[in-house]
């Protein structure tokens, strides 16, 4: 059967990843292939009971070291490597608990109610169990490739993609990432898959994802909501000098922490606000910032200079946090934008809480681009099944609708060279695509 070699280049030489694909027609009907649960397979209940579930079943299976040893080296070997017979019914019982989970109706991750008391104490130790679940069924969506169970594979894909959407409901900004990682391993899978002779083509289920596949807004308000809390006892009423010093306290600790784990160099709050507070000038502007900003006059003359510029400080976090938020709004080429990005802001005592929304926006982009991708690989699959192997002269001719790259709005560039076809953007990502028998 004639194939279509497809080697991705990511900065390096084609020779570094190839992928031989074969010529597939789409399949009729065209949603024959779907990569989420419909409506027709949901059932009324949370899904997350279920997620959880999976690790009453088999502890040692999830959390044994050699057992999570040999997992990480099935996730990672050659396909034709993997031992896919004796990886038949991985997982047995346990995993059959998030297939039924993925087809439930309605998550709660029931961390509402910390996100608003705890602040940045919350804690989500459910999200370790769940990296190693999705591992789980990463092997068992591998041996199912490997075994050509396009079906069976199918059936995993769905599950995978179901509980990454899941962790994009929960209102915790550490669950939409872990949603974004477990995507992009199924993503991994996916295109393993569509290289086996047989494959399907699923270009119309992917078409049929949402997009975003994972929400990241969730989790950026419940972000909000743990800053709120934790600068909550900042407040505009006049606070006693133990008061002062248990927010300075908190806050210091708090920053210190985030800077530590951010890989940044330590930063004394504390001397910071000793040295402002003794200069007039400063404290006179934070004060007139504070009754601009609707604070009444009386209030503020009532409140020591120490108080002044936290709130003054408060309010300038406020307002750098929401115009990380609004990133989330925007095409991914409109966050670099100069009238979005504002340049010259300088380093608030509270920086090192804002969230970094710019950056899982871009990770959500990425996510973006790989389906969008997909889609290309999966249109020159059928134009290929209907043209005796050969590719299209430009992708106008592809006979589907294609996207855009979401980096920058514009289509991917697409160049035909003899028998050899090049698929690029202008982010970086590159693709040559040549036929061969």
């Amino acid at each position: 059967m004639t194939a279509l070699l497809l080697a991705a280049v990511l900065g390096a030489s084609p020779a570094d990843a190839q992928l031989t694909v074969h010529p597939a027609a789409e399949p009729k009907p065209a949603l024959k292939y779907q990569l989420l649960p419909e409506v027709r397979e949901l059932k009324p209940g949370n899904p997350v009971q279920w997620y959880m579930r999976c690790f009453m079943e088999q502890r040692n299976f999830f959390f044994r070291k050699d057992v999570v040893a040999e997992r990480a080296k099935q996730r990672t070997m050659p396909l034709k490597d993997l031992p896919a017979e004796g990886l038949r019914d991985y997982g047995g019982n346990a995993l059959t608990q998030a297939d039924w989970g993925a087809r439930l109706d309605t998550p709660d991750w029931q961390v509402l109610d910390r996100v608003h008391t705890d602040g940045p104490d919350l804690r989500l130790p459910e999200l370790g169990p769940l990296r190693e679940l999705a591992g789980a069924l990463q092997v068992r969506f591998r041996g199912e490739v490997a075994r050509r169970d396009f079906d069976d594979a199918i059936r995993t894909a769905k599950t995978m993609f179901a509980l990454a959407r899941h962790l994009g409901e929960s209102p915790a900004s550490a669950a939409n990432r872990l949603g974004l990682t477990i995507a992009d391993m199924t993503l991994d899978t996916l295109t393993e898959m569509v290289q086996q002779p047989g494959c399907p083509n699923l270009y119309w289920a992917l078409t049929d994802l949402p997009c975003p596949l994972v929400e990241l807004r969730k989790g950026a308000q419940g972000d909000r909501t743990l800053a709120d809390t934790e600068l909550r006892t900042l407040r505009e009423a006049a606070l006693t000098d133990a008061d002062m010093e248990e927010v300075v306290s908190r806050i210091s600790g708090r920053a210190g922490f985030a800077r530590v784990q951010a890989g940044k160099p330590p930063r004394n709050l504390r001397a910071e606000l000793a040295a402002r507070v003794k200069d007039a000038d400063a404290v006179s502007a934070a004060r007139q910032r504070l009754i601009d900003a609707g604070v009444g006059k009386e209030a503020v003359a009532g409140v020591s200079a120490l108080q002044v510029l936290l709130l003054d400080e408060k309010r300038a976090f406020e307002v750098r946090r929401d115009d990380e938020m609004k990133l989330l709004s925007l095409k991914l080429w409109e966050i670099d934008a100069p009238v979005v990005q504002k340049k010259g802001a300088s380093e608030g005592l509270f920086t090192d809480l804002l969230p970094q929304l710019g950056e899982a926006r871009r990770a959500q982009g990425r996510l973006e681009q790989r389906v969008a991708i997909l889609r290309h690989v999966e249109a020159l699959r059928i134009y290929a099944a209907a043209h005796a192997g050969k590719m299209p002269e430009k992708l106008a001719d592809a006979g589907v609708p294609l996207p855009d790259d979401p980096f920058t709005g514009k289509p991917f560039s697409y160049t035909l060279d003899g028998t050899t076809a090049k698929l690029s953007s202008t982010s970086g990502t590159r693709y040559e695509i040549v036929t061969g028998k």
